[in-house]
């Protein structure tokens, strides 16, 4: 895929993220471009803020977006240079850094000094951010233009600037260029050269751990911990794996343990500490006198296990605790190369992390439930509305940049009747799914906390039901057109709350968590126990005037109460993640509109629908498994059974199916045998055999 077709591709997604969620193609391309680089963990996910102001002394300020890192404790302010249109011209570095730059440091400025505080309403999200800035509880600001427009010159980094205050300033530009690189090597990170040449001796010393046999090269090393903090905190959470950093956030990143010994016995760090695996793409490095080599810089750096310790160590170096020289950290790090470093690095991360618990919802990106929902928005085809002669499916989008990729190659024609039979408006990502399905199951303070905590703590429940056969069994054709609705639902949602006549801008995220939720809740109240006719939302692909104004009242109590905190001047989006708000939310009484209980179903005939759909989903799991049995040949089974035998991994009932998976007995094997074979299949590989063929789980 050309540069062209890749603008064209970003410009379309924004056009239709505008339609959908009925707002400004700005604000839409913000958004869109947000997404992207979250999914690529280049940027912690953020929440659009919109604000342009003319400051002091006729200065232009200007925001469109901030995030608050935990795992490195920056804050991230973002503003948009967008194009629009085909063949974008070249954004030149001095227009970057008056448009762009230039406007958000000026927003920082005023912020720090109390003006945009005194100046601006504190409803707005302007004032909350104002008022972080103000109180200063952050490491580093990190700055950030988004663009549409190719950089006329590659610049491969902006010198940090120290602000008043003493504040470290960071300064990135994600063009189209860039963002195009970042698509097409989604396994890795962009650009990310760490120098390591500043270090004692002009780099890291290392010793080689592999033989050179190995599909990837191993070194082992110690670094004062001063270089590593300085590393961390120049960098961020770019250096950290992406489960690294969601368990980083779930934990906070100051180790009470770490700090004790830094301040009491920095001597006996080394000693105490286990010290961080990492991984990297590519090295430079010299052989040394000794024996070694010394690394003077490494590409795609990430941290996959010790994060704790990095980050605890750059608080120190920050509030002047770290002895200069006094403490230094173990470090084992794996050059993998960019082949391998799909299946690798998440292994590693994997075993890296066993000691610590990080959960199983934490690798979840690779769970078959994706692979099955995936495989049902390829398969059923939504009714066609408007007049349309037309069937269209919900494509779900199991790994960013899937939708894209499955255009290329194609011609115009071809291109246009996929587009046709997968509108852009249709797209699902898995992030979106487990936000929405969070909401719906009334969690809204889960889902305010972010696209992450929300897929995290949906994954976890999916997890625990998928190890469930009755409950994996209802996850069927059924209940792929019920969250479809859902999210139909909440899409829908966004447009109400846009383009309401009290909506000031602002929250409006907060607002459709809490009205989803609120909406679930109520839905089920009036049905003794039911629920909304996810049915009707299907078939109709959207709710009637009806539905529209019933989420019209509820998103606006739902407003009053996110703007109505129990502690004055307490930020709003802070009050939206309490489960208090949650909980006074969903006891919040509210008009029902006339004909609302029509888009209800009673708790009776949602219980048959229930049972009828696992029943179903039971059949369709039997007979995938019956199937997927099959396509495995002999050789495979054959290799199986003698492996199983010696390591005794056998049930009674293993060799009887076994033979038929064999083929020799007259009859293939039948569902429950099926169902024995995929589950010694899993326990084999659980114990190390490695199948001699690719085997799909059927979905």
């Amino acid at each position: 895929m050309d540069i062209s077709e890749f603008h064209a591709d970003l410009i379309a997604s924004a056009s239709a993220k505008a339609q959908s969620v009925s707002i400004g193609w700005h604000e839409a391309f913000v958004m869109e471009m947000l997404e992207r680089l979250w999914e690529a963990g280049e940027v912690p996910e953020a929440e659009v803020c919109a604000e342009q102001l003319t400051g002091a002394r006729s200065r232009k300020l200007a925001v469109d977006a901030q995030a608050v890192d935990d795992a490195d404790a920056s804050l991230h302010l973002f503003v948009a240079l967008p194009y629009g249109k085909n063949n974008p011209p070249s954004l030149a570095p001095a227009e970057a850094r008056e448009k762009g730059f230039g406007r958000l440091l000026a927003f920082h400025d005023h912020a720090r000094d109390g003006w945009i505080t005194q100046h601006v309403e504190e409803s707005r999200p302007a004032w909350s951010l104002a008022d972080l800035i103000r109180r200063g509880h952050y490491s580093v600001v990190r700055l950030h233009i988004l663009t549409d427009r190719p950089l006329s010159q590659r610049v491969k980094s902006i010198p940090d600037e120290v602000l008043d205050g003493g504040v470290l300033a960071t300064f990135q530009v994600w063009d189209l260029t860039r963002l195009k690189r970042i698509h097409e090597a989604s396994n890795l990170r962009d650009d990310l050269e760490v120098d390591l040449s500043g270090l004692p001796g002009g780099g890291l010393r290392a010793l080689k751990a592999t033989s050179g046999q190995e599909d990837y090269e191993a070194y082992l090393a110690v670094i004062p911990a001063e270089h590593l903090a300085a590393i961390y905190l120049r960098y961020g959470s770019r250096l950290l794996e992406g489960n690294v950093r969601t368990f980083l956030g779930r934990r906070g990143n100051v180790n009470k343990g770490i700090q004790k010994t830094i301040s009491e016995e920095p001597a006996r760090f080394f000693a105490y500490n286990n010290g961080i695996a990492a991984t990297a793409s590519a090295i430079k490095a010299n052989g040394d006198e000794a024996g070694g080599v010394l690394i003077t810089s490494a590409t795609d750096l990430q941290i996959v296990n010790g994060a704790q310790t990095t980050a605890s160590l750059a608080v120190a170096l920050r509030d002047r605790k770290l002895p200069d020289g006094g403490v230094f950290v173990p470090v084992k790090l794996s050059v993998i190369p960019p082949a391998a470093a799909e299946d690798l690095i998440p292994q590693i991360s994997r075993y890296a992390n066993s000691q610590n618990t990080v959960r199983a919802s934490d690798f979840f990106a690779n769970h078959p439930f994706h692979r099955q929902v995936e495989g049902m928005s390829r398969r059923i085809l939504a009714p066609a509305v408007d007049g349309s002669q037309v069937q269209t499916h919900w494509y779900y989008e199991r790994a960013r940049g899937q939708f894209l990729n499955d255009q290329a190659g194609m011609t115009a024609a071809q291109k246009q009747q996929f587009l046709n039979m997968n509108p852009e408006k249709q797209v699902i990502t898995k992030t979106d799914l487990g936000k929405v399905e969070t909401c719906f199951h009334l969690e809204p303070d889960t889902a305010c906390r972010g696209a992450e905590k929300a897929f995290v703590a949906y994954a976890k429940r999916i997890t625990e039901e998928w190890k469930d056969e009755r409950k994996r069994a209802g996850f069927s054709d059924e209940w792929f057109r019920a969250a479809v609705a859902r999210t139909i639902l909440f899409r829908m949602t966004e447009s109400v709350v846009s383009t309401a006549d009290w909506y000031e801008g602002g929250y409006r995220a907060q607002a459709v968590a809490y009205t989803c939720a609120k909406l679930a809740s109520l839905a089920s109240e009036l049905s003794s126990g039911g629920r909304l006719d996810y049915r009707r939302v299907w078939n109709l692909q959207g709710g009637d005037d009806v539905l529209r104004q019933q989420v019209y009242i509820i998103a606006e109590q739902m407003m009053e109460v996110l703007r109505s905190p129990p502690r004055e001047g307490q930020n709003v989006s802070e009050w939206a993640k309490q489960q208090a708000c949650r909980e006074r939310a969903l006891k919040t009484s509210l008009n029902v509109v006339a004909g609302f209980q029509d888009w209800l179903v009673d708790a009776d005939i949602d219980l048959a629908e229930h049972k009828e759909t696992r029943a179903t989903g039971a059949i369709d799991d039997d007979l995938r498994r019956m199937q997927a049995v099959l396509r495995i040949s002999v050789t495979t089974w054959s290799s199986l059974r003698q492996y199983a035998r010696t390591h005794k991994l056998l049930l009674p009932n293993d060799e009887t199916a076994l033979r038929a998976a064999c083929r020799e007995t007259r009859n293939p094997a039948n569902e429950i045998q099926s169902r024995a074979l995929w589950a010694l299949l899993a326990r084999a590989g659980e114990h190390g055999w490695e199948a001699p063929e690719v085997i799909d789980e059927p979905v």
